[in-house]
């Protein structure tokens, strides 16, 4: 057998396998020997058919399987013999046809197009700056904060009717012009507002002395006037409500009126047990600092995605883009359509790029996810979720490698924490190895530019 590799382009080859009658005739042999043993054939004993027949009637097919087979085999033994590290696979060359013919020929030449990986020598350094967005905590934060403390400890009742400074609990259906619910409109059985929110006073007073049953109608856009409340009351997208001039039947489920806790160290210890808070400033502080860990998660979201695109733009990797385009085409064939991969192949092609150059830092940096790593990760995602982070009771504790056993059984659920484990490794590289142009600008920036930034 004999293969050979001709370079087509900086990053794409044909390699030409020959095989010939002597590569195969004995594996050929043995295959129609070992099914004369099993053939069943009307009027035969079993392992008695004549050679002659089995070859007349299996010789050419058993001979193109085997070819393939040897075709295969060594085609694979070649590319790690040779160390050439492929993008995809081999497919059949598109310059030069193969015309096989089992029926006729006993030596064969196969053409195969291969597309091969890029050399990428970008080094992490602190050459490489990266924004590094903070969400800032305003002060109207704060306080929106202070002020749902106050009301979840405080005092609620139920009066008979609503007033002015009610929280309402209603169920909304979306109305037609005619006013009749539409089947398939937008709908929401526990919605709640408070009065206070809506901004349009007639539709205020409408509600004001309404009881338990009673059914109003009104446009939530025009009566809120902020698409974010509206969104988060129907639990739909914003996108949703953003244009949405529509009534809804709004049918009153429960009223409650809440008198704000007094902002004292009896209310600062049942918000913060753990704290010694002793005044109002002190517990803005600590809502502040709270806020501001949580917004962290988003903001290194935000810079991983910023740190790959930038860190693509730096490398500047080539690829085959001919090549890619009709192996994914030949591995997706009768589910994509060339005018589908136009469409998708640049997104496709930044996210291969991105998987070349991560792999380059993962071997380069030496980063590595171990199973125990993993399990971990699991162990503290279960505790977190049914104690909160508490101390486990024993009887829990001692099935914990059960119930963790049976998560790593998922295969995808364990890509998936893996995958997490690596971001999240690849997220403190980055942020000691590049230079972080900090930035601090307010949720509203900050959900905007999120919004706007390039996914990998």
């Amino acid at each position: 057998m004999n293969i050979s590799r001709e370079n087509t382009g900086d990053l794409t080859a044909i390699i030409s396998v020959e095989v010939v009658e002597a590569d195969y005739r004995q594996q050929v042999d043995k295959a129609l020997k070992d099914l004369r043993k099993k053939a069943n054939i009307p009027g035969f004993r079993a392992g008695m058919v004549p050679m002659g027949m089995v070859k007349k009637m299996y010789g050419i097919s058993v001979m193109a399987d085997e070819v393939n087979k040897i075709l295969s085999e060594n085609l694979n033994k070649y590319v790690a013999d040779e160390k050439l590290e492929l993008l995809g696979h081999p497919i059949p060359s598109d310059t030069k046809q193969d015309k096989v013919d089992f029926n006729k020929e006993k030596d064969f030449v196969f053409h195969f197009d291969i597309g091969m990986s890029p050399e990428i020598t970008l080094e992490l350094n602190d050459k490489i700056h990266v924004p590094f967005s903070k969400i800032e905590v305003a002060d109207t934060m704060v306080n929106d904060y202070l002020k749902d403390i106050q009301e979840r400890f405080g005092e609620h009742t139920h009066p008979e009717k609503i007033e002015e400074n009610s929280k309402i609990t209603a169920s909304f259906k979306q109305l037609d012009a005619e006013g009749n619910v539409i089947e398939s409109g937008i709908k929401q059985e526990n919605a709640s507002f408070n009065i206070e929110d809506i901004q349009l006073k007639t539709i205020a007073k409408k509600l004001v002395g309404k009881a338990v049953g009673d059914k109003v109608d009104f446009d939530p856009m025009r009566a809120l006037k902020d698409a974010n409340k509206v969104a988060a009351m129907l639990q739909v997208a914003k996108i949703m409500v953003e244009d949405l001039k529509t009534e809804f039947e709004v049918e009153i489920k429960e009223i409650t009126f809440i008198t704000p806790a007094e902002l004292n160290e009896d209310l600062f210890k049942k918000a913060y047990p753990k704290e010694d808070l002793k005044s109002e400033e002190d517990l803005k502080n600590k809502i502040r600092e709270d806020a501001g860990k949580q917004f962290e998660g988003e903001s290194d979201k935000l810079f991983l995605s910023k740190a790959v695109d930038t860190l693509i733009e730096k490398a500047a990797i080539s690829i085959p883009d001919d090549f890619m385009k009709r192996w994914i085409l030949a591995n997706n064939e009768g589910e994509l359509t060339t005018e589908q991969l136009d469409i998708q192949y640049g997104s496709y092609a930044n996210t291969l790029k991105w998987q070349l150059l991560q792999n380059k830092i993962i071997k380069d940096n030496d980063i590595k996810v171990s199973e125990d790593e993993v399990k971990d990760h699991v162990r503290q995602f279960i505790s977190g979720q049914y104690f909160g982070g508490m101390e486990q009771d024993e009887a829990f504790a001692s099935q914990m490698d059960g119930i963790v056993d049976n998560v790593l059984k998922n295969e995808d659920e364990v890509k998936k924490i893996y995958d997490q484990l690596y971001d999240a490794k690849m997220l403190k590289l980055f942020k000691e190895m590049l230079s972080l142009d900090v930035e601090t600008m307010p949720l509203e920036d900050f959900i905007k530019k999120a919004s706007e930034a390039p996914k990998a």
